[in-house]
Order: C-alpha cells, then sequence, then structure tokens
C-alpha cells in the first residue's frame, strides 16, 4: 500500500500553516508579555548636570547656562563667578 497525500489535504496544510503558526507565535509573546508593568520615566525629577569645568554635579537648578554656538552647557555657581571675574 502506497501512502499519499491528496492535493487538498496538501494545499490545505499550505494555506493555513502560516496562520496558525503566526498565531502560537503570537499567543507565545502575549502569554510572556502579560505581566510585565510599564515604569514611569522619573529622570527629569532626580537628574544631576555636571558641572563643565570642575565636575561637580548638582540639580539643574544650581547651575548656571552657558550658551556655546547653539548648545548650551552648565556650570557650577563657583566656575561661573571665577569664569565672570576673569573676564
Amino acid at each position: 500500500m502506497i501512502a499519499a497525500i491528496s492535493s487538498h489535504a496538501f494545499d490545505s496544510f499550505f494555506a493555513w500553516a502560516p496562520w496558525v503558526v503566526g498565531a502560537v507565535i503570537y499567543f507565545a509573546f502575549w502569554l510572556a508579555k502579560r505581566h510585565e508593568k510599564a515604569e514611569v520615566a522619573t529622570a527629569s525629577a532626580t537628574a544631576t548636570y555636571a558641572c563643565a569645568s570642575c565636575g561637580r554635579r548638582g540639580t539643574l537648578a544650581q547651575m548656571v547656562e552657558q550658551h556655546h554656538g547653539g548648545a548650551i552647557g552648565y556650570q557650577c555657581p563657583q566656575c561661573a563667578t571665577a569664569q565672570a571675574t576673569a573676564h
């Protein structure tokens, strides 16, 4: 006896296989990701900046802006005062 697959069964298998495999992959990712929680970014509240001259760190409210041709650098008040008195 020769086992043969009918052309209708063969065509049906290859017609539905990509959809079934895609659904299985989608379901697997859904199972893996369903318990993850999104974290709220709070970096701006705790971000610190380093002084461009000495490297001292401080919040943005403690730094003095220094404009350099379109770019902005930050200096601590001590370095900004020293630079202002030097010029």
